[in-house]
């Protein structure tokens, strides 16, 4: 019954993306490379962390469902209107 309610709670996600990013850290602080495999994955699914350089413009998107890498320019940066409420408080 516990697992159900972490499962609907979101929680059983969020516990496996903790993991995920810690392990992607502790790699990088190993290897220089973020990159995971498969096998230390916590969710069963390689990471792999390209390069950024200026002919690909590949990005790693930390999403709540996938980490992934996308093209710069299919990911939207900034959700304007989750944030448009923002600039009166931060533009002059």
């Amino acid at each position: 019954m516990l697992a159900e309610l972490s499962d609907l709670s979101g929680r059983a996600f969020d516990a496996t993306f903790t993991k995920t990013m810690r392990k992607l850290w502790v790699q990088f602080a190993k290897t220089g490379n973020p990159s995971i495999s498969a096998d230390i994955s916590p969710d069963g699914k390689a990471k792999e962390w390209p390069l950024y350089d200026l002919e690909n413009k590949q990005v790693m998107v930390l999403d709540e469902f996938n980490i992934h890498p996308a093209k710069e320019s299919e990911v939207k940066i900034v959700d304007w209107e989750r944030t448009y409420f923002l600039t009166k408080y931060y533009m002059l």
